[in-house]
């Protein structure tokens, strides 16, 4: 779910060699070769890139947003926090990264700062990613057991960006969390066909659990069934597993 919540930041060598340092000129490289191994999952060499870019150019705050964000994928949140933070104080206008500190606020539990930070991210209307701020207002609110008004959060989210797999998955999570099962099969089941391609099973498992609550049990078998086809190392499989196991001895 992360690649919906978090941004990267990148720079343009357009212009670069008439204003810039050989140092930031290579700090931009290093930048640009790190981002991109972060974006395909290859952590540790992109750890490598971004901090060799961070010695080259310390004070940029690009490179401190996704120096954070390689962090927050390593699970260092205090690093992350430090290096966003970091970023913050050398842009205070920059949004992302403080849309990204809120994400990693999320991520320990501190709610109060987390909705801190994104409430200035959604008065900053030049920003032009808003439904990644309100997916995280919604996390903030779900977290707490709000789920009306991670509801609501979620779909201005979804009114920005209608086929979000992430927002539309929690959208129809605070109706399951409530007990109000028809409406949460509805709304993942719309979830399903958005997250497909990123294989993304949370909506497919929740789907399969709300039509089991509803008493429609092929309905759930089959969505069970599906997720364990199609989602070979989904995070839901072995789950799927034991409730399919469940419903056929009559439970």
């Amino acid at each position: 779910m992360l690649k919906w919540i978090i941004a990267l930041g990148c720079l343009s060598l357009i212009g670069c060699a008439s204003t810039a340092t050989k140092n930031k000129e290579k700090a931009e490289l290093y930048l640009r070769m790190g981002s991109t191994q972060m974006e395909s999952g290859d952590y540790p060499q992109a750890l490598r890139n971004i901090l060799q870019a961070e010695e080259l150019d310390p004070t940029n705050p690009v490179i401190q947003n996704n120096l954070g964000m390689v962090y927050f994928m390593r699970e260092r949140y205090d690093l992350a926090e430090k290096h966003l933070a970091k970023a913050i104080s050398l842009d205070p206008k920059y949004s992302d990264a403080r849309n990204n500190l809120s994400r990693v606020y999320i991520e320990v539990s501190k709610f109060d700062l987390a909705e801190k930070e994104v409430q200035q991210v959604l008065n900053d209307l030049t920003y032009p990613n808003p439904e990644r701020a309100y997916m995280n207002l919604g996390l903030v609110k779900f977290n707490q057991k709000q789920y009306t008004s991670a509801r609501v959060a979620f779909s201005k989210a979804l009114k920005q960006v209608p086929d979000d797999c992430a927002a539309a998955t929690y959208y129809g999570r605070t109706f399951f969390e409530v007990g109000d099962y028809s409406q949460a099969a509805e709304a993942l089941d719309k979830a399903i066909g958005f997250c497909q391609k990123s294989q993304y099973d949370e909506p497919h498992y929740y789907s399969a659990l709300a039509y089991y609550r509803l008493g429609e049990k092929s309905k759930s078998i089959a969505r069970f069934e599906g997720l364990i086809k199609f989602y070979p190392s989904g995070t839901y499989r072995e789950k799927a597993k034991g409730m399919l196991s469940l419903i056929r001895k009559g439970h």
